[in-house]
């Protein structure tokens, strides 16, 4: 079985190559049982749509693509963790575990300001509670995100 640590390697790997196509340096993808599911890039600047977030792009997917049984038993794995968007999107989509590379915190002080809750927090006042498990390999998957993004001033 694939471990967690794996699969985040893999999502960070995919997030340099979402940056060659002209991407924001963000991924993720949709497991069951170790297998790969849905993955997606970020693609808010090609679509123009501030909601294409990677793990958006999955659930939306997801949504389609997958029964509701098979969703309760994914795991979802994240270069960055969730945004609060995201976070509600996992919710309604039915996933019980996810796992993410950067910290919110840690991406929050690359990029500068963002809306500062972390998933966990948000996972906590649902019904059920999700899983949340991170950062993982996050000095990785920071990297990525420094290059890219100047330091805020």
């Amino acid at each position: 079985m694939i471990s967690d640590k794996e699969f985040i390697g893999y999502v960070i790997q995919r997030s340099k190559e979402a940056v060659e196509n002209k991407q924001l340096p963000f991924y993720a993808l949709l497991a069951h049982k170790g297998r790969v599911l849905i993955e997606a890039e970020n693609s808010v600047l090609t679509d123009n749509d501030i909601t294409c977030h990677s793990v958006m792009n999955v659930i939306r997917r997801a949504g389609r693509e997958l029964s509701q049984e098979v969703l309760k038993k994914s795991v979802l794995y994240a270069s960055s963790e969730p945004c609060a968007m995201c976070s509600g999107a996992v919710y309604w989509a039915g996933v019980s575990r996810v796992v993410f590379g950067c910290s919110g915190k840690a991406l929050q002080q690359i990029v500068g300001q963002s809306i500062s809750v972390n998933c966990q927090d948000i996972f906590n006042h649902c019904h059920p509670i999700i899983e949340a498990v991170g950062p993982v390999e996050e000095e990785l998957a920071s990297e990525l995100i420094m290059e890219f993004w100047p330091h805020p001033s």
